[in-house]
């Protein structure tokens, strides 16, 4: 039963924002990973170099599949780790894209340390989350939706029409190419 609609991205896109916005307006039920990943004991440790948690993802699936499996509204699912959605719930998954330049901003106002932002950015650049909800739900099922400029309004409306169907196909959003033609690509090298 496809049920699920997917909304990831890299830390710092908008998603949880929007994904809130959505299930309230909207009347989706949603599922926060990493609220569900405390809450449901999926946590195996702390990356200390990272700063990150660490998921045990075979417990989470199955959390989420157990929660998946109600019957009622639709669900959103967030996370920068939507691919451990299982496929056969998915009915959409949207990647939220960021300009590098803008996220950067946004992970340092957060008071993510300098190896953490450098990560999260080369993850955007490279695009890491549209890489992974591809290949967990198929190219059919991902659009894109490029947050660059977009007021929040606008990119709850963005959002809904890529729900609906309507959005960028992967690969629309390319970093590399951008940052190159703009001579901005050496930025983020290091």
């Amino acid at each position: 039963m496809k049920n699920t609609i997917v909304i990831t991205g890299t830390p710092g896109v908008g998603k949880t924002t929007v994904a809130r916005e959505l299930a309230r307006a909207d009347g989706y039920r949603l599922i926060e990973l990493n609220s569900l990943a405390k809450e449901a004991g999926a946590l195996s440790g702390e990356d200390p170099e990272r700063g990150a948690a660490i998921i045990d993802e075979a417990k989470l699936k199955r959390e989420i599949a157990k929660a998946l499996k109600a019957d009622g509204p639709k669900f959103i699912v967030e996370g920068h780790y939507g691919e451990v959605v299982p496929p056969r719930y998915v009915e959409r998954a949207v990647v939220i894209r960021l300009d590098p330049r803008i996220l950067r901003l946004r992970l340092v106002e957060r008071g993510y340390p300098p190896s953490k932002v450098d990560e999260n950015l080369q993850a955007e650049i490279l695009d890491s989350c549209l890489v992974n909800a591809v290949e967990a739900f198929g190219e059919e099922a991902v659009l894109e939706v490029d947050a660059t400029g977009l007021d929040f309004q606008r990119l709850v409306a963005s959002v809904r029409e890529a729900i609906n169907g309507r959005g960028l196909p992967p690969g629309s959003v390319n970093w590399v190419e951008r940052l190159q033609k703009e001579g901005a690509l050496h930025d983020f090298l290091r």
